[in-house]
């Protein structure tokens, strides 16, 4: 007898789909979903305009702040008001506090700030950094005293010398420094209008601008021009 014939089960092959391919498609599903509807929306930062839109750039708060004021407070105040940094420089160094109380203005328990004037020879200039300084050398004076060049400007003696910015007028910390860096590029554009930096090197010059004394400091004082003239 012949032994029946076994016929083995068929099994039907299903077609899978590589898995590549299914992650290919997921991927391009989901690319053109954020192309037709994105869930986020790109705006540029404040102060600055959308590339090739055209637009000026828009004005910060710290500019609109020091718009009104700059020209017709802080300028005049300080070219009327400064002392002469031959006279009270001596005094500050002898006694900081007295001197402080008679020529300078600050918000306890911070330093005082001075608005000065001076004359003098630029003896050295320094631009190895971004926050660049001229040495001046002032007859009367046994210490030379720094104006900053920049471009870097450091200290904000120059939002706290002449009383008409105060931390009260702001809600806080960011947009008080916001105004500080905003009156320290204007400086700079003011004291440089006609002049270059480069240029003070040997020269004479006179000078309106404020500083922040620090009594523990042994570096010259570092004054913020506002006004430089040969």
């Amino acid at each position: 007898m012949t032994s029946p014939t076994q016929i083995e089960p068929r099994h039907e092959t299903s077609r899978k789909v590589p898995r590549k391919t299914a992650v290919a498609v997921v991927v391009a599903i989901i690319a053109i979903l954020f192309v037709l509807k994105p869930p986020f929306v790109i705006r540029p930062l404040p102060g600055t305009a959308a590339a090739g839109s055209g637009a000026h750039p828009v004005e910060t708060a710290a500019a609109k702040f020091v718009e009104p004021i700059w020209t017709s407070k802080v300028l005049p105040t300080i070219q009327e008001k400064a002392h002469d940094i031959a006279v009270i420089l001596p005094e500050i160094r002898a006694d900081p506090n007295a001197a402080g109380e008679k020529y300078g203005r600050r918000d306890p328990p911070n330093p005082f700030n001075y608005m000065v004037k001076g004359a003098g020879k630029v003896i050295e200039l320094h631009t190895e950094s971004q926050a660049g300084t001229a040495d001046v050398q002032i007859p009367g004076l046994t210490e030379k005293v720094a104006l900053q060049i920049g471009p870097v400007v450091r200290g904000t003696s120059l939002r706290d010398a002449t009383g008409h910015v105060s931390f009260n007028q702001f809600t806080n910390q960011l947009d008080y420094a916001d105004v500080s860096k905003e009156m320290n590029g204007r400086a700079l554009k003011s004291a440089f209008a006609s002049i270059q930096p480069p240029s003070l090197a040997g020269k004479t010059i006179t000078f309106f601008g404020t500083f922040t004394f620090d009594p523990h400091s042994k570096a010259p004082v570092l004054i913020t021009p506002v006004k430089i003239d040969l």
